[in-house]
């Protein structure tokens, strides 16, 4: 064999002397003094590193900067410190190895949000250090720091506290570790002395340093996690889990990697769920507001939100969709499908810095992630009582119509209002469904807390096709809503209503002028004197004109119209809420909905 490169060495991530087109990953460095990789190469790859009683700094101007990824291919040996300073990530592949007698340790920073009352989900990328084994288990003062200080962990009380070192009320430090679902006592309080497995998640508030729009930094600091990290899961528990590495994870091939088509049964339902707390101010857990983000092979949903009437709350649904990527210290719950071990492993490990500085749930720069072209509907409901759900639909040759590991997401908490597909009698939040045609429905249930006005809308189409029409059908009132027109708004009494909304779907057609015709009628209710008022400017002839309440009941019926260009109708003692006005012409019916106040 002839030794291409001659004398010439080339540092890592350098252009190759020999192909200019590739950069050097094959170096195996050892480090005896303290060295900064401070180039701007998004990724660095070397073959083996050895830090001897040294410190290897990856830069990031800040906390919070941007970074870069530091990929060992083979082999660590860490008997200094890694300090990855911003957004960096130590990256380990699969068959990549830390040596278990590694006595050093890395650091990385993460932010949470600095209010008082408001819970992170958490997951360390380290675990405590020792010379024999890795991935060990930890308690939080071994692992999470205030910079350079230690945490101040208060045992009593419930509210930390702004400082140098801040204070953390250790109350607040739980656990659910293979529980049945729903269960509020699996909850276990591990506080600042319970030991955390590698894998798992833990709850944590802030100190009270800011609002819950400010961030709080804190470094993980302690022996790397690396290779395969299992956890056990029964049937039907849940388990608050997170990612176990100092690196983002790919969270498709973490489901993936846990599905039945990775050879077993399947361990989880493959679905994602990540906590979002919005706001409330208190402790009292009656009184929180929250819900969860989720994510799967479908796609990704914000969580709902509850904006009560008159709040100058700003924030809307959609603020944080999980996308394909799990930050560095980012917890989530996953439900048991079968009895198994939840896996995570170097395959899934990648180099993906977070897209901003928003607080968890974290999310990542997707800006470079595969394009997802598959048609998908984002179904709004705006309630009552102030609750915004968003529910998704995506098509997908590998789903079908019944329940589907991995692209059906249930319902995992129930808002006092809420909406949710039917699929095979469960409530369903992501559906995913191999074809959506003129032939497809999809029935939905809604619930609300009291009788109101609650409204149902696309918030956004993808990828969709742009010659079907999509409608909301009101069994009821037999009525077919153009949702791609207008939300449909409607008067709902207090309960659960399973068997009356679905959505269908219809090819559009070219209208004919007598269509085009009809459709210029202008439909509405005059609230100051109590009237149904129709313009007809074309004269269309009418045969009958209907007032419907949101029962199906009618409370207003003219049939003897003819011609006539205005129609004016008085219908007085209504209550308030919507209503549908119904024109039955010799084309059809035109409806609407108008709302009396």
């Amino acid at each position: 064999q002839t030794w291409l490169n001659g004398n010439s060495i080339s540092i890592p991530a350098s252009e190759s002397i020999v192909d200019m087109s590739t950069r050097v990953g094959w170096n195996i460095v050892q480090i005896d003094h303290n060295v900064i990789i401070n180039n701007n190469n998004e990724l660095r790859n070397l073959s083996a590193l050895m830090i001897n009683g040294s410190k290897l700094t990856v830069t990031g101007s800040n906390a919070t900067s941007t970074g870069m990824g530091l990929e060992i291919s083979n082999y660590l040996k860490l008997d200094g410190v890694i300090d990855l300073e911003g957004e960096s990530q130590l990256i380990q592949p699969k068959g990549s190895v830390l040596d278990p007698a590694s006595t050093g340790t890395i650091e990385r920073d993460q932010q949470g949000t600095a209010d008082n009352y408001t819970y992170n989900y958490w997951s360390s990328p380290v675990g405590s250090v020792n010379a024999a084994t890795n991935n060990n288990p930890y308690t939080l003062p071994q692992v999470m720091h205030d910079g350079s200080q230690d945490i101040t962990w208060l045992t009593s009380g419930y509210d930390g506290s702004a400082g140098s070192p801040v204070s953390i009320a250790d109350y607040w430090i739980w656990k659910f570790a293979n529980q049945p679902g729903g269960n509020y006592s699996g909850w276990q309080h591990i506080r600042s002395t319970g030991m955390v497995n590698v894998g798992e998640g833990y709850t944590m508030k802030g100190p009270g340093s800011g609002t819950i729009n400010d961030q709080q930094n804190y470094v993980f600091k302690g022996k790397p996690n690396n290779g395969t990290i299992a956890l056990t899961i029964h049937s039907d528990n849940e388990y608050l889990i997170g990612n176990p590495y100092p690196s983002a994870i790919d969270a498709k091939q973490f489901i993936l990697d846990n599905s039945p088509l990775s050879g077993d049964l399947g361990s989880t339902t493959g679905t994602l769920f990540f906590w979002e707390h919005y706001g409330a101010g208190t402790h009292s857990y009656s009184e929180y507001q929250g819900g969860y983000a989720v994510y799967n092979l479908s796609g990704g949903l914000p969580a709902a939100r509850y904006i009560p009437a008159g709040s100058t709350n700003e924030v809307s649904v959609g603020e944080n969709t999980p996308g394909p990527y799990i930050p560095v210290g980012q917890g989530f719950f996953v439900i048991g499908k079968n009895n198994g071990q939840i896996e995570f492993n170097n395959g899934q490990r990648i180099f993906k810095p977070e897209s901003d500085e928003s607080v968890f749930l974290k999310s990542t720069d997707n800006t470079i992630e595969e394009v997802d072209n598959r048609p998908k509907i984002r179904l709004g409901f705006d309630s009552v009582n102030g609750v915004q759900r968003e529910i998704l639909i995506t098509q997908d040759t590998n789903a079908t119509t019944g329940i589907d590991f991995g692209y059906d997401a249930q319902l995992y908490e129930d808002q006092i209002d809420d909406m949710y597909w039917l699929i095979a009698d469960g409530k369903h939040v992501i559906q995913g469904i191999d074809m959506i045609n003129a032939d497809t429905v999809l029935p939905l249930g809604v619930h609300t807390q009291t009788d109101g006005i609650n409204a149902i809308s696309i918030n956004s189409l993808e990828n969709f096709d742009e010659n079907l029409d999509i409608f909301l059908h009101d069994k009821v009132l037999n009525v077919f809503h153009d949702l791609g027109q207008s939300a449909y708004t409607v008067t709902l009494d207090a309960g659960a209503i399973l068997d009356r909304f679905e959505l269908t779907f219809k090819v559009k057609s070219t209208l004919s002028l007598e269509d085009e015709t009809i459709n210029q009628l202008d439909i509405r209710y005059d609230n100051s004197n109590s009237m149904i008022v129709i313009k007809n400017p074309n004269q269309v002839d009418i045969n009958s004109v209907t007032f419907y309440n949101m029962l199906g009941q009618p409370v207003f019926n003219n049939s003897e119209i003819g011609l006539a260009d205005s129609l004016k109708y008085k219908v007085n003692n209504l209550s308030t809420g919507a209503y549908i006005v119904a024109v039955s012409t010799p084309r059809g019916k035109e409806t609407r909905t108008v709302l009396v106040k």
